[in-house]
């Protein structure tokens, strides 16, 4: 079957911004400003430029070798299938700790349209919880379109509020690091930064959908990072010019606290009930791509086959109230345990990390001669973010030796399969 090459390069652009604004926008620039003070401006800058070489990497790895398993089947293909399998894994354990984060984000502007406090956060994400899953379990077939259509309106609530601010940069809200605790402070926040491109392994399934792939997927990629970056940075420039960043509820709750200090009460709370409406439908969506990956490896037999079973509708709600339930002990573990966002965005950084990173390294034989500086950069380029990332990597690194060694374990003692095959 052939894909339609359909896309040109201002379709690829477009769908590369919507692919890396969503929940981020309302939490990272106000964390980054929190971690680097005046030097956010600057972690941007070099998060972007850190993260170019790895999204060119899977733009020419997209083009050229298209493909549904995306990230896991580059790596199979140099590595072999023990790896890609333990790819999937990798996958799978962010589920631990990534959707937990944009679902309190959720449940945080939420609590700013019910007016309530701090301490109902965990209900409101519980409650906020179970409606993605209802959600998801009700299917969405118009889901992107819809996704598409709210991120638009918060791109341009944001770049409305830029015009409408008496932003300019200043000290107070620009500074260049001159010393190396300046620029320690700067690069670690880089490592909660590169929560914003996580999706650069989604846009490379697409290459194929292009209608000059080895010309229109890159510029695609350039241009949609370009604007996105752009659109951080004035999120920033405001967030520190207004002040409306610190703790971690504060953090949360950013972008509403901005749109109150220029437009008033009344505003703040309906543009929180609208950030909340965005968080919902991006979280929904993850949910429902967890869940097929557990549906998937199920039907491999990676995991029980209780979970492979699919609804009337085509949708995998036994694997959806698996995905639910890890998502519930998570938030449970936050809340028993006090555990920082912070924390819970660099461990899911720190495993998406180690996947571009084997993907960038594997790319150095799958791409071949002609772009081995590229992949050599790009390879360098996720070794540096590591550093930024630190300790936190050791999660990512845990779980993938695992998943090698159970690999390994499950190929020395494969399954008794039975003599014949009942066909019904």
């Amino acid at each position: 079957m052939q894909y339609q090459r359909t896309l040109g390069p201002i379709q690829g652009i477009a769908m590369t911004v919507t692919t890396f604004v969503g929940t981020g926008l309302m939490i990272l620039p106000a964390m980054s400003v929190a971690q680097a003070g005046s030097f956010a401006f600057y972690a941007w800058l070099v998060t972007a430029l850190i993260i170019v070489p790895v999204a060119f990497v899977f733009s020419f790895l997209g083009s050229r070798f298209p493909s549904a398993g995306g990230a896991s089947h580059y790596i199979g293909k140099v590595l072999g299938q023990k790896a890609e399998r333990a790819v999937g894994w990798l996958f799978l354990s962010i589920l631990l700790v990534g959707p937990a984060v944009a679902i309190k984000v959720a449940a945080a502007y939420l609590a700013i349209v019910l007016d309530v406090s701090e301490s109902s956060l965990f209900l409101l994400s519980s409650i906020t919880l179970i409606g993605m899953l209802l959600f998801s379990i009700a299917g969405m077939k118009n889901s992107a379109n819809f996704q598409t259509g709210v991120v638009i309106c918060l791109i341009g609530t944001v770049l409305g509020l830029f015009i409408l601010s008496d932003v300019s940069i200043s000290n107070l809200t620009v500074q260049q690091p001159t010393n190396w605790g300046e620029w320690e402070s700067t690069l670690l926040a880089t490592g909660t930064i590169f929560w914003c491109f996580l999706g650069i392994e989604v846009m490379a399934h697409m290459g194929s959908e292009f209608k000059n792939p080895s010309r229109d997927f890159p510029i695609a990629l350039l241009g949609g990072i370009a604007l996105v970056v752009l659109l951080y940075l004035a999120t920033v420039l405001m967030i520190a010019h207004y002040q409306v960043y610190g703790d971690e509820l504060t953090n949360s709750q950013s972008l509403a606290l901005l749109v109150g200090a220029l437009l008033g009460e009344d505003a703040r709370r309906w543009f929180a009930l609208g950030a909340y409406v965005i968080a919902f439908s991006n979280v929904g969506a993850y949910i429902l791509g967890f869940a097929r990956m557990v549906q998937s490896m199920a039907s491999q037999q990676a995991l029980p086959s209780y979970f492979a079973s699919l609804s009337k509708q085509g949708t995998p709600i036994r694997a959806v109230t698996f995905v639910g339930v890890m998502c519930l002990l998570s938030l449970l573990y936050i809340e028993l345990f006090t555990a920082q966002m912070e924390w819970l965005i660099e461990m899911t950084n720190g495993a998406f990390l180690l996947i571009y990173l084997l993907t960038c390294a594997t790319a150095v034989k799958s791409l071949g001669q002609k772009h081995l500086w590229l992949s050599a950069l790009a390879t360098i380029s996720c070794l540096i973010m590591a550093l930024f990332v630190g300790q936190n990597m050791w999660f990512a690194g845990f779980v993938f030796v695992l998943a090698l060694l159970w690999e390994h374990v499950k190929t020395r003692n494969p399954p008794m399969m039975e003599d014949k095959i009942h066909v019904q």
